[in-house]
């Protein structure tokens, strides 16, 4: 049993659905209904059952959200006193600052933080990729110190606080050979298209939106890695968007900027916890990256 199993039967809880939850936790349904089925197993009793088209807690499961509620308030509350009276350990070289990013923030601008935070300020890192569901848990339950993030809708826990980098368009990518100067979103709605994996916030991000334009994008490939997403398109003749920051020009893909009524983008984010911002190596992180132009290099890579 752990403290991720205990907080997703509390919004399983507050939610009553899997989705509900899930949403409010930034993770996928199949992910939640893993947790549930985890903690059952933890317990040797069910937790939850179904109601109508959602599901409610158990007798039993009732009285273990219960104690979730203490012992998570505890758990927090002794993590935070305990960060508070530490003498200071991050100022020593040998303390490693978990950072936590995604991919497309690593290779446009993190890795020369790093190296400079390295060098200059004689720091050392952990270097993890994150998942956008994952970064906020990993950073509240003080696995990461901190992490590069897309903003996600709704509030986030308060013990984290959250600092604002850039905002970070996507783009339509097609192959030259489709023709057309200018395609729209709506104009493609019956071509193949390069999707990342189902159970991810990319993919959740991109179909959301094609569904308010009114269809839903044919997979044609899948994958979690923007540059491999163009080589696809090309290769098989297919269209994806991805982020500006992402795109690679390739003789033969055209990138093309959507219009305003087609426009969307992703927030990108600095999250910690609230405690840890009077660190010095969160304030010598945080000067280091408020050094950076971030409008001006996606402006320079979307016009690539």
């Amino acid at each position: 049993m752990n403290t991720r199993q205990l907080r997703t039967l509390l919004a399983v809880r507050e939610h009553g659905s899997v989705h509900a939850a899930a949403a409010a936790l930034f993770l996928s349904p199949s992910a939640v209904s893993q947790q549930l089925r985890s903690l059952a197993t933890a317990c040797g009793f069910s937790v939850v059952e179904r109601d109508g088209r959602g599901i409610r807690l158990t007798a039993r499961g009732l009285e273990m959200a219960a104690l979730g509620d203490e012992l998570i308030r505890r758990w927090d509350s002794t993590v935070d006193s305990l960060r508070r009276t530490a003498a200071e350990p991050v100022e020593r070289p040998a303390r490693a600052v978990r950072l936590g990013a995604l991919p497309s923030a690593y290779r446009t601008w993190l890795f020369p933080v790093v190296h400079r935070l390295r060098t200059r300020g004689r720091l050392a890192f952990e270097l993890f990729e994150t998942a956008p569901h994952e970064a906020y848990e990993e950073v509240e339950a003080g696995r990461l110190d901190l992490a590069v993030v897309v903003r996600p809708p709704g509030p986030r826990a308060t013990s984290l606080t959250s600092h604002p980098l850039y905002r970070d368009p996507f783009v339509l990518v097609v192959p030259r050979a489709l023709g057309g100067t200018a395609p729209s979103l709506r104009g493609l709605a019956d071509a193949g298209w390069v999707l990342p994996g189902r159970e991810t916030h990319c993919h959740e991000v991109i179909v959301r939106h094609c569904a308010r334009l009114g269809f839903r994008p044919r997979a044609a490939a899948r994958s979690n890695d923007w540059q491999a997403m163009q080589e696809m398109a090309l290769l098989l003749g297919a269209v994806a968007v991805v982020p500006a920051s992402c795109l690679a020009p390739r003789d033969g893909l055209a990138a093309v900027e959507l219009s305003p009524a087609e426009r969307f983008e992703w927030r990108i984010e600095l999250t910690t916890r609230a405690s840890a911002t009077a660190m010095p190596w969160f304030t010598a992180f945080d000067r280091e990256v408020s050094r950076l132009s971030f409008e001006d290099r996606l402006s320079a890579r979307s016009a690539a």
